[in-house]
């Protein structure tokens, strides 16, 4: 019975430790920052905008890396919803930014005629935003955690 009892509490102990491991790596997830580092035009016509998106993630963390498996969102411009925007996976390493960059295309129709001068410009009037949704890949399987990545603002 004691041997019984004594195995028990081992696989009890061990899966405690695996727990807290994996709460660790879903911490993770939440210790990464995430800035909107530019969005240019990279082409325009008659009826529609390309446009190329550049996402800075931070892990803020010195000793483990953050494996984001996926980003699935939407693009803002002065906060009307424009285009989606997705992006793979990236493997961040310890104290560290990786660029995640997208190439969109919006048509004038979804943009309006008044933000497109502005957007071909590259206009500092222009408020852009993107809220999705980051992927992680930890020991207990994908973890979601949502977002709203903004430029950087200066004070």
């Amino acid at each position: 019975m004691k041997k019984i009892f004594l195995l028990l509490a081992c696989l009890c102990g061990f899966a405690a430790c695996s727990t807290v491991q994996s709460l660790q790596s879903m911490q993770q997830a939440v210790n990464c920052r995430y800035e909107l580092l530019s969005a240019n035009v990279s082409d325009f016509s008659l009826s529609d905008i390309d446009l190329d998106v550049k996402v800075g993630i931070t892990n803020t963390s010195k000793t483990q890396a953050a494996k984001l498996n996926r980003f699935a969102g939407k693009l803002y411009i002065n906060d009307e919803e424009t285009t989606a925007i997705n992006f793979g996976s990236y493997d961040i390493a310890p104290a560290s930014t990786e660029v995640a960059k997208a190439s969109l295309n919006l048509p004038f129709s979804k943009v309006g005629k008044n933000v497109i001068g502005l957007v071909t410009t590259n206009s500092k009037a222009i408020n852009y935003k993107i809220k999705g949704t980051m992927y992680f890949s930890t020991p207990l399987g994908e973890l979601p955690f949502p977002v709203v990545i903004e430029p950087k603002q200066d004070k």
